[in-house]
């Protein structure tokens, strides 16, 4: 009978990268995709253009991808072990020494208001793709805590007006554009946790203050590239190029960007990443073997009661992390074979179960906590989606 722990499931069910129906993955939840007839001047698919899986040392240092059948080789001969990493994504990590020699791996990074794109690639080939969902809605939700703190002080105690005291410290950044700078970086220090990346790529967003002066708000946005820069530099070796060097490189390797940039898909946003850093590195053929949607999981904060009266003149309580039970906000539950996320709960009633993907859709709110299984908490949402089975791009076009 399986513990409510849940272990087994969040080493097979829970992390399996691509739909087993799809024809792209394996039993073992390892991705192996078919080679494609389409391919730029006529060039051929070799094996080293499948999906690799990434591989760190005994001590954690990242080391250069290894194929699926050399991982399952590794895995099964008692030399490693698998794991997965908070982004979703399957690694194997040795359990004795190797050779730590590697070769050279760039990060493209598509910056973006709302949406972002990042990839890994290599001179072997794209190595991970993804697409990012950055947070939104942070100043709507500190102009309400801000009217909920006045309504409470003027009904407590009323006091005479200070002066502005407060100063704002060196280097202090909006909390809108702190929390889509953080949440960024996150993304980039799990993925340089996975491959030895070396050096980044970034399109450079500019604008104009003088010349545009309705952009008042692009400030906050200035620190938020300045904070992100300097970061990367202490990471890697940052290169930044404009975004009509971005269109030229896409136009030359005869990739097409989708103009919906709502859109989960490679061709939104991460596209360009993909160019980026293809052409930095020298990589001629663009294939896409695997590629995630990343979103942070925002739960709402604990507040002392509602905003609005009930009947009766009566505050329910709003927010917090905990739900019913054991459970947490954001804890991943197995129900009735189907896999949920836990989010609220009702008093006497039962839990509120949220849809395994990035929409976060709420689907009931009065089950009871005793007819779910609790596998693990995720506070990072991400969603795989079936990687490609075309090229996307060459040097010379598409054939």
């Amino acid at each position: 009978m399986q513990s409510r722990s849940g272990e087994g499931y969040k080493n097979g069910l829970v992390h399996t990268q691509v739909n087993p129906s799809s024809g792209f993955g394996r039993s073992d939840g390892l991705t192996e995709p078919k080679p494609s007839a389409a391919t730029p001047m006529g060039a051929k698919l070799r094996k080293e253009h499948e999906y690799r899986v990434p591989v760190v040392s005994v001590d954690g240092k990242p080391l250069m991808p290894t194929t699926p059948a050399r991982a399952r080789k590794m895995i099964e001969g008692g030399v490693a072990v698998g794991k997965w990493s908070k982004l979703g994504i399957f690694y194997i990590q040795m359990l004795r020494p190797v050779g730590e020699k590697t070769q050279e791996i760039v990060l493209g990074l598509d910056p973006g208001s709302e949406y972002e794109g990042v990839a890994v690639v290599s001179k072997e080939g794209v190595l991970q793709t993804g697409m990012i969902i950055l947070p939104r809605g942070i100043a709507k939700k500190i102009e309400r805590r801000r009217m909920m703190r006045r309504a409470r002080r003027g009904r407590k105690w009323r006091r005479p007006c200070r002066f502005d005291n407060r100063r704002r410290p060196e280097g202090w950044i909006a909390p809108s554009q702190k929390a889509k700078v953080d949440f960024r970086l996150k993304i980039i220090e799990e993925l340089k946790k996975l491959y030895p990346i070396a050096k980044a790529i970034v399109e450079d967003v500019r604008f104009n203050h003088y010349r545009k002066r309705w952009g008042k708000h692009f400030s906050t946005v200035e620190i938020g590239k300045k904070r992100t820069y300097d970061k990367l530099k202490e990471w890697f070796q940052l290169k930044l190029i404009e975004g009509i060097e971005t269109a030229r490189i896409r136009a030359e390797y005869g990739a097409k960007k989708s103009s919906d940039k709502r859109e989960k898909s490679v061709f939104s946003h991460a596209i360009d990443a993909i160019v980026m850093g293809a052409n930095e590195i020298g990589l001629k053929i663009l294939r896409i073997p695997s590629f995630f949607i990343w979103r942070r999981y925002q739960i709402a904060r604990r507040q002392l009661h509602k905003f609005q009266f009930e009947a009766g003149g009566i505050r329910r309580r709003e927010g917090g992390s905990k739900s019913m039970g054991i459970f947490k906000k954001g804890d991943i539950v197995l129900r009735r074979g189907d896999l949920y996320r836990v989010g609220g709960y009702s008093e006497g009633i039962g839990i509120s179960l949220h849809s395994f993907d990035t929409e976060n859709r709420r689907i009931t709110q009065r089950v009871n906590p005793k007819d779910c299984i609790r596998l693990f908490n995720q506070r990072m949402i991400y969603e795989p989606i079936s990687p490609s089975t075309k090229v996307v791009g060459g040097i010379g076009g598409v054939s």
